[in-house]
């Protein structure tokens, strides 16, 4: 039987991903990769506030 070696997704740990702090709590947000691990969602554990960043570049908009 061949030996197949898993594909590894190309997927930051969530310690790679950057910290962000809430904007009212000051206190360090949880993060989570969403929408085809394109986006960052953060949510504050205190006030639980959220705030979702693009992690890869912004697409080019198609030309009219």
């Amino acid at each position: 039987m061949a030996h197949v070696t898993p594909l590894i997704p190309n997927t930051p740990p969530s310690a790679d991903l950057p910290d962000r702090l809430c904007t009212w709590c000051r206190l360090p947000m949880k993060k989570r990769l969403v929408g085809g691990k394109q986006f960052v969602h953060y949510t504050c554990p205190k006030c639980v506030f959220q705030h979702t960043t693009r992690l890869s570049p912004t697409p080019s908009s198609p030309a009219h």
